[in-house]
């Protein structure tokens, strides 16, 4: 993970580097630097929506949240990503009424 301009392009340079990431490997292999994450989002950084599941997971989101509550609205996608986790399968859903009725 790194931490570009906006303008810049995909592969064009970055400001700074705040770990890696391989979700090829299993387990995933995820490795930030929390700190420097949270100072880059206290200056204003916005983290793209991989980014932002990363930080979630492991806890810079809420510690950013804690000094910045108004910021938390930009994040609703994150609500939904954990609603639709949450969310029975469909397996579930069907085989939940015939086990209440016996």
């Amino acid at each position: 993970m790194v931490v570009a301009k906006s303008s810049a392009g995909r592969d064009s340079s970055f400001v700074d580097i705040l770990g890696t990431y391989n979700p090829v490997v299993r387990p995933a292999h995820v490795h930030l630097d929390g700190e420097k994450a949270l100072e880059w989002l206290m200056q204003g950084a916005q983290p793209t929506e991989t980014a932002a599941i990363l930080l979630k997971q492991i806890g810079v989101l809420d510690r950013y949240f804690e000094a910045r509550p108004a910021a938390r609205k930009g994040y609703k996608f994150l609500d939904k990503r954990t609603a639709a986790i949450s969310t029975p399968s469909a397996v579930e859903a069907v085989a939940a009424p015939e086990t209440a009725g016996a």
